[in-house]
């Protein structure tokens, strides 16, 4: 019987060592490629099946920049368990980063007046606009694991304030 680590194909492995969750034998993100064509409807439609691999690697930056700019400012010793984030709180902005690092950048010529290399940066500043407005609601961490997140579990990012 072959083991679990040798059945696995190269892009599975990848994206499980990142860490992201499995439900019913399906790997999940913050955003899939249905959260794409909600924004881009046509992005499917260019020569690439599916972007499964990008949404695994912004998944795993956006939980970097969360834990750098949120969790050491909580004041909890540890680590953040990214598992305990809700996800729908990051869909948009996953998408977003999904569009602006990996999806358009695939799609672009690269000379003036391309489509992709304008949606490019309108991605961009749209990640950075999410971002700030779910940081300054408050970032919905399921700190005690109960399935629920509690107004106290609701943690706002204050960004013009300074921190002694």
């Amino acid at each position: 019987m072959r083991g679990i680590a040798e059945t696995l194909t190269a892009q599975q492995f990848s994206i499980r060592s990142i860490g992201l969750r499995e439900s019913n034998g399906e790997l999940m993100a913050f955003s899939r490629d249905w959260n794409l064509q909600e924004i881009v409807p046509d992005i499917l439609d260019f020569g690439i099946d599916n972007f499964i691999d990008e949404h695994a690697t912004a998944e795993a930056e956006l939980t970097r920049e969360i834990r750098n700019r949120w969790w050491h400012r909580r004041g909890i010793a540890g680590e953040m368990d990214a598992t305990k984030l809700t996800d729908t709180q990051w869909t948009k902005a996953n998408s977003y980063l999904v569009l602006w690092k990996y999806a358009l950048p695939k799609l672009t010529n690269w000379i003036d007046n391309d489509r992709f290399l304008e949606m490019i940066d309108f991605y961009r500043n749209l990640y950075g606009q999410e971002l700030e407005a779910v940081f300054a609601d408050g970032v919905e961490y399921d700190a005690d694991g109960d399935g629920s997140v509690a107004d106290d579990e609701k943690t706002p990012l204050f960004t013009d304030r300074l921190d002694r």
